[in-house]
């Protein structure tokens, strides 16, 4: 499995020491899977109301500010594609609030991996 971002090579290697993800991490700077799977760019979605109430509760929970990562304006998405190339799931993010639940997530990686490996 593998994650995409179009962010830099030094961020890519702290968010993977930080989170301990289990993927491997492809860089798409050019943001040609970004554009392929639709996935938008906008100031407004990336720093609007909705977005700026999410922040300001996770930092007064406690939560450490990064500062802004990359292109602030570009919106993220949750694609599950499998390995004969079938989309399993696709949701490109209105806001950066809106992300599918991980729950979800895990039991179509689990169904995909699954279906993978039977063939």
């Amino acid at each position: 499995m593998v994650l995409v971002s179009f962010g830099s090579p030094t961020l890519a290697v702290r968010w993977l020491r930080e989170t301990a993800a289990p993927f491997s991490l492809w860089l798409d700077p050019d943001r040609k899977a970004y554009r392929t799977y639709g996935v938008d760019r906008s100031l407004f979605r990336s720093w609007g109301p909705r977005a700026i109430m999410t922040y300001a509760r996770l930092l007064l929970a406690g939560r450490r500010w990064r500062g802004i990562q990359g292109n602030s304006s570009q919106l993220g998405g949750d694609f599950i594609i499998d390995e004969t190339g079938v989309i399993r799931f696709a949701h490109p993010s209105h806001d950066p609030t809106d992300r599918p639940d991980i729950d979800v997530l895990v039991r179509i990686l689990r169904q995909a991996s699954s279906v993978s490996s039977s063939s």
